[in-house]
C-alpha cells in the first residue's frame, strides 16, 4: 500500500494495526513503516540476478554448478552444445559417468583438494563422452562454492572446446615429425654416399651442417610469438644455408593483393620491395621456379644470373615466396631441395603462428566489441598488482553501465542494441592508453583498468568516457539514434581493496549510486 506525505507525494509502506482496550473502549492502532529503500534494494537484487542468468547463459564457454555428489545441477546452452546433449538430458547424469575413464582419476583428485581447502581454483584438460558416441576434448576451470559458515555446497565448471587445439597440437607434431623424419632420411642417404665416393666427403659434411641448420631453424621457428621473431631466425639461417647468396622472403600484404618485403639477408638483391602475385611465375605455377640470366624470369627481379622463387604452402594456403639470387652459374638441385625446405618449413611455422594467435584472441576478445573479456582483465589485473605493489603505484577501476540499455533494445530492435554496443566499444578504446585494459565485463556492463593512476585521475578519466559516449550517435538501418549516456562508478587500488573482486564490488556500488542519482554521471566509491 502507498502513504502521502504533506507535500502530496507518495510512497510505499508497510502497515502493522493491533487492538487494545482504553478505559472499557476497544481501539485499534496502526504503525505505518517507509519501505522504499527495502523495495529499492529488493529491486536492485532481482536486476543482479537477471544480469548474472544473462551472463551464464550467453556466455561463449560452458558453465555448469555440479553438486558435491559429481551430478550436473545447472548448466548453460554452450555446455550442452559442446557434449551434445540438451539441458534436461544432463541434469540426470553426473560428470564422472561422462569423463573418459583416463581423465577421472585427475578429475577426481582436483575435487578433493577443493573440499580439503587445499587449492582453491584447478584448471586441466581432460575428455567427455559426447551423446551418440565420441569424444571431445575440453579445458576445465573449477572452483568450490562454500556458504558463509565455510561449509561447502557445490562445485563451479567453466568449460571450454579446445578441440580445435588439440588438432592443432596433433598437426603440428605430425609436422615435426616429418620434419625430423626427412632430416634422418637425408642423413642416412649422405652417409650412404659418403661410403660409396670419398670424393663426396665434402658435400656430405655440407649437408650434414645444413641439416642442423635446418633442424635448428624449425625447433627456434616453433618457440617463435611474433611474426617479426620469424623473420629475423629466417634471415639468420637461410643466410647460413646459403652463404653468400642475397635473399629475401616475401608475405602476403593487409589488402592480400600483393606481396611486401619482409626481411633480406646476404646484402641488397634486384627484387622489389613490393609486387604483385601475377609477377612471379612461381606463385603464378603454385611451384618453385627456377631462372638463369637471359632465359624466362620473373618480372619482380632484373637479376642477370640465376634466381629461385619457392612458393610457401602450408595446409593448401599461399602465405608468401622465399627468393633467392645466385651467380650465372644457377643452383643445383641439392640447394633446390633445400630452399624448397627451407619454404616448407617457413610456411607451416609462420600458419601455425598465426593459428595460435588467432585462438588466443579468441580466448580473450569479445567478438561483438572487439574489447578484452573478463579472463583477460583477471589475468592482466594480477600481473599489475604486483607490479603495483613493487612501484608503490595506484590503478584505477571505472565500472560502466548503459543507461536504460533494455529500454533502447526494446525500442530499436536488437541489431540497433548491438550497434550500440559496438559504438561503445570503440569509444572505450579511443579512451584508454596502451598499457590499459578495456574490457566488456557482461551484457552493457564495461571495465576500465587504468594502470598508475589514482582515484582523481581515474575519475577525470571517467568524466571524458562519459562526454564521449554522450555524444555519441549510432546508426542502425539507416537511422541515427542518439540519446545515449552511460553511468560510471569509480574505484582505486590500494584505497577501496587489495583484490580485484574488492575494487570491482566498490566501483559496482558507487555505479548503482550514480543510477539512483539520476544517471549520466559518474561517482567516486567511498
Amino acid at each position: 500500500m502507498f502513504a502521502e506525505r504533506a507535500d502530496g507525494t507518495r510512497f510505499p509502506v508497510e502497515e502493522t494495526t493491533s487492538a487494545v482496550v482504553v478505559r472499557g473502549q476497544r481501539l485499534f492502532t496502526s504503525v505505518l513503516r517507509d519501505v522504499t529503500a527495502r523495495i529499492e534494494t529488493e529491486q536492485t537484487l532481482l536486476e543482479s540476478e537477471a544480469r548474472f542468468r544473462t551472463t551464464f547463459e550467453q556466455a561463449a564457454v560452458g558453465i555448469a554448478h555440479v553438486g558435491l555428489d559429481g551430478r550436473w545441477q545447472s548448466v548453460n546452452q554452450r555446455l550442452c552444445d559442446i557434449v551434445g546433449y540438451s539441458r534436461e538430458e544432463l541434469l540426470t547424469l553426473s560428470f564422472p559417468e561422462m569423463t573418459y575413464e583416463d581423465d577421472l582419476e585427475e578429475d577426481l583428485n582436483f575435487a578433493d583438494q577443493l573440499r580439503s581447502g587445499t587449492i582453491r581454483t584447478y584448471s586441466m584438460r581432460k575428455r567427455y563422452y559426447r551423446k551418440g558416441g565420441g569424444l571431445v576434448w575440453v579445458n576445465i576451470t573449477g572452483s568450490l562454492m562454500r556458504d558463509s559458515n565455510g561449509e561447502a555446497q557445490y562445485f563451479i565448471k567453466v568449460v571450454e572446446d579446445i578441440t580445435d587445439i588439440k588438432q592443432a597440437e596433433v598437426a603440428l607434431q605430425a609436422a615435426r615429425d616429418d620434419l625430423e623424419r626427412r632430416v634422418e632420411e637425408r642423413t642416412t642417404e649422405l652417409q650412404q654416399l659418403s661410403e660409396e665416393l670419398q670424393v663426396q666427403v665434402q658435400e656430405l659434411e655440407l649437408r650434414t651442417g645444413e641439416s642442423k641448420v635446418l633442424s635448428e631453424m624449425s625447433e627456434m621457428l616453433q618457440a617463435c610469438f611474433t611474426f617479426h621473431e620469424v623473420e629475423q631466425v629466417v634471415a639468420q639461417h637461410v643466410a647460413q644455408l646459403f652463404p653468400g647468396v642475397p635473399g629475401k622472403l616475401y608475405g602476403y600484404g593487409a589488402s592480400k593483393n600483393g606481396l611486401e618485403e619482409l626481411v633480406a639477408w646476404n646484402g641488397a638483391s634486384s627484387s622489389t620491395f613490393l609486387f604483385g602475385p601475377e609477377e612471379c611465375w612461381g606463385l603464378r605455377r603454385g611451384r618453385l621456379f627456377a631462372s638463369v640470366g637471359g632465359g624466362l624470369s620473373c618480372q619482380h627481379h632484373r637479376a642477370t644470373g640465376a634466381t629461385l622463387c619457392v612458393p610457401m604452402l602450408a595446409q593448401g594456403e599461399t602465405v608468401g615466396l622465399l627468393y633467392l639470387e645466385g651467380s650465372e652459374a644457377g643452383f643445383s638441385k641439392r640447394q633446390e631441395r633445400l630452399a624448397q625446405t627451407v619454404a616448407e618449413t617457413v610456411a607451416l611455422a609462420m600458419v601455425n603462428l598465426r593459428l595460435r594467435e588467432t585462438l588466443r584472441q579468441q580466448s580473450i576478445r569479445d567478438p561483438l566489441t572487439g574489447l578484452f573479456n573478463r579472463r583477460y582483465l583477471e589475468e592482466t589485473f594480477e600481473r599489475e598488482l604486483r607490479r603495483a605493489q613493487r612501484k608503490g603505484e595506484c590503478i584505477g577501476i571505472i565500472m560502466l553501465d548503459v543507461d536504460r540499455f533494455k529500454l533502447f533494445n526494446d525500442t530499436h530492435g536488437h541489431e540497433a542494441g548491438d550497434a550500440l554496443l559496438k559504438a561503445l566499444g570503440e569509444v572505450l578504446k579511443g579512451s584508454v592508453r596502451a598499457e590499459d585494459v578495456a574490457c566488456r565485463y557482461g551484457g552493457e556492463e564495461f571495465t576500465l583498468l587504468l594502470t598508475g593512476a589514482t582515484q582523481q585521475q581515474t575519475f577525470a578519466r571517467a568524466e571524458q568516457v562519459r562526454e564521449a559516449v554522450a555524444s555519441l550517435s549510432v546508426t542502425s538501418q539507416g537511422k541515427v539514434l542518439e540519446g545515449v549516456s552511460a553511468s560510471m562508478g569509480v574505484a582505486a587500488f590500494p584505497q577501496h581493496g587489495r583484490e580485484l573482486a574488492e575494487l570491482l564490488r566498490a566501483a559496482d556500488l558507487a555505479l548503482y549510486r550514480a543510477k539512483r542519482e539520476g544517471r549520466n554521471r559518474v561517482i567516486n566509491a567511498d
